[in-house]
Order: C-alpha cells, then sequence, then structure tokens
C-alpha cells in the first residue's frame, strides 16, 4: 500500500527513562488521552520487543507490542494496538523524532476506497430480498400458485 503524508497521524509522544522504559501517551483514538508505557521484553528466541501498558500509574493493562523493524536503514518499531473499543487493532509505528530525544508514534489511516471495494466484494453473490425465485413443481405434478 502506497502511503501519503496527508494520511499519517501522529497519535502519541513517548520519551524513554534510563532503563529504557518508554513513557508517553496516545491521544487521537476517540478513547481521550490514554498514558502507556513500552515495557522492554525479550522473547523465548531471544529477541527484544516492547509490551504496551496502558494506565500504568493505575489499572495496568496490556494493550499491544511492538517490534523492532529497520526499513531502507531507518530503525522503528511496528505496534499493534487492541482495545474492545476499537472496531479493529490499530497497527501504527513508533520512530524516534531526529530534533529530540523522543519518539512519536504514527498511524496510517487505510485508503477508503481500498475498503469499500474489498466490503463490495463480500457482498457480490447476495440476491436482493424483492427478487422472487422461480417456482418449483410439486410432486404432484401441479403448477404452485403465485
Amino acid at each position: 500500500m502506497k502511503s501519503t503524508r496527508k494520511n499519517t497521524i501522529k497519535i502519541g509522544t513517548f520519551s524513554a527513562d534510563k532503563k529504557g522504559i518508554m513513557h508517553g501517551k496516545i491521544f487521537g483514538l476517540g478513547l481521550g488521552v490514554t498514558p502507556v508505557m513500552f515495557e522492554p521484553q525479550t522473547s523465548q528466541g531471544g529477541k527484544s520487543y516492547f509490551r504496551l501498558i496502558a494506565d500504568p500509574a493505575k489499572e495496568a493493562y496490556e494493550i499491544g507490542a511492538a517490534f523492532p523493524r529497520d526499513k531502507d536503514g531507518l530503525a522503528y518499531h511496528s505496534v499493534s494496538i487492541e482495545s474492545p473499543m476499537l472496531p479493529a487493532p490499530i497497527s501504527a509505528a513508533l520512530f524516534p523524532d531526529k530534533e529530540n530525544n523522543t519518539f512519536n508514534l504514527v498511524w496510517n489511516r487505510q485508503d477508503e476506497a481500498k475498503d469499500l471495494k474489498a466490503e463490495a466484494t463480500v457482498n457480490v453473490n447476495v440476491q436482493p430480498q424483492n427478487q422472487m425465485q422461480t417456482p418449483t413443481r410439486r410432486p404432484n405434478g401441479q403448477q404452485p400458485m403465485l
């Protein structure tokens, strides 16, 4: 999918502490402003990633994960955010800010035309409710009354 700058939305800002934990807030998802921390983890295979913990000072519940990626020499984290309040998981990216010692969480809105095409494809075989079915013959050979 080719993304354009106009569809990229900044939904969070984070800064790292001395332990490597990133603290910040996610906003702009229609859920208010949510404090979130990116907690460093290591998989059983020895690979590093982050667990996303929402509301860490109060209830502390997991809302996703972030995995390191590299594209054309640019290091970033691929982020997946899940919530019962969202219609589907959100895929975002966490990039280091070049101007200061922070990180920006950005999300790309999906192409609406692509979404509409996918929805239309799903409904291709649905018959309109107004359409009458062709009458079938009864076992005794009589035509049904219409």
